[in-house]
């Protein structure tokens, strides 16, 4: 299941052997007449970005094409009449929770089990984990919680229980203002073969645009200009999808500004178009609140990613042509 997921950045590679789970397709609140070519095209963006694996529910696979990869998609079972999907498909993975525990031994594929942390007593939870692997089947534990502990806090229980049950581990954050920055370093401390994130803007997960910043962050690396238009496809992608936009720090990275050099400058109104940029004054405004805990941070963060003044022009370029293409292609409301 280790994988290696990092950043690239002008030929570097700064790689961490942990393995990236999306779980937004586990959302099915499409727009009502989305295509199914669209949420392939989501999912081919995800993986551009980063994305080892994308997991969905079974009203999110009826939606992808039939010639879709299966080595790369995790069903998450929400019911016993998943099993008519599960057996009857190559899925990488199938997503199993404490409630639906029983029905692992019909499952012939992989198995994540999931268990929840919040307010659970731990020696309980030790003996559903106890249970649960006397089966041969489960192939990795999730603990899903919203990880209000130290990164070093973190990385000495999943060791805990990587020691104890000798299997991978996988982490999903369900606090949306958990510091992803601390996810990132507690899953390399711990060494935790798998991270599972939501790319979007939902209240009870960390996002996974966020976590681009984490990792120029703990690396001291910026994206690559791919990696940005990757972020660019699956935002422009997911409002397509959902009618909703992914909200998050990154979310507005193109349209205030992408070049590093470029000058503060508070006073000028901020353009709604990118012909109306120069390369000379910058629509960045540090954050009103930098005093407070993580605004300095956070400011530092994004003026890291940014790009030189030629790399953000070509960039640029390459978002209006995939905005035109995107949608003409997807966005015809006639359906031709």
């Amino acid at each position: 299941m280790k994988m290696i997921c990092g950043l690239f950045l002008k030929g570097r590679h700064i790689g961490m052997k942990v393995s990236i789970i999306d779980n937004s397709l586990c959302d099915s609140s499409f727009v009502s007449d989305v295509k199914p070519e669209a949420i392939k095209a989501y999912t081919d963006a995800l993986h551009e970005f980063g994305v080892s694996y994308i997991e969905m529910t079974t009203d999110s696979f009826i939606m992808i094409p039939p010639a879709s990869d299966m080595s790369k998609i995790i069903l998450r079972m929400t019911s016993v009449r998943d099993l008519l999907y599960i057996n009857s498909f190559d899925f990488a993975y199938v997503v199993v929770p404490a409630h639906l525990t029983d029905l692992i031994p019909k499952i012939e594929r992989p198995v994540i089990s999931e268990l929840c942390l919040h307010g659970s007593d731990y020696m309980r939870v030790t003996e559903m984990f106890e249970k649960n692997f006397e089966l041969d089947k489960v192939s990795m534990i999730r603990f899903v919680d919203d990880f209000r502990k130290s990164p070093q806090e973190m990385a000495r229980m999943l060791a805990e229980y990587r020691r104890k049950y000798y299997r991978p581990i996988d982490i999903c954050p369900t606090n949306k203002y958990t510091n992803a920055v601390s996810e990132a370093i507690a899953a390399v401390i711990a060494k935790s073969d798998s991270l599972t994130m939501r790319f979007g803007d939902y209240e009870q997960y960390a996002e996974l645009q966020d976590y681009t910043v984490s990792l120029a962050t703990l690396f001291g690396v910026a994206p690559s200009p791919q990696m940005i238009m990757a972020l660019y496809k699956c935002g422009c992608l997911y409002a397509m999808i959902y009618g909703r936009q992914a909200k998050s720090s990154l979310d507005d990275l193109r349209s205030n500004q992408i070049s590093p050099h470029y000058v503060t400058n508070v006073d000028k109104p901020k353009p709604f178009l990118p012909s109306e940029r120069t390369k000379t004054s910058s629509y960045v405004t540090p954050p009103e609140t930098k005093e407070k805990e993580g605004g300095e941070l956070l400011y530092s963060k994004l003026r890291s990613m940014m790009l030189d003044a030629d790399s953000a022009e070509e960039l640029e370029q390459e978002i209006e042509q995939f905005c035109t293409q995107l949608y003409n292609k997807y966005g015809d409301k006639s359906g031709h």
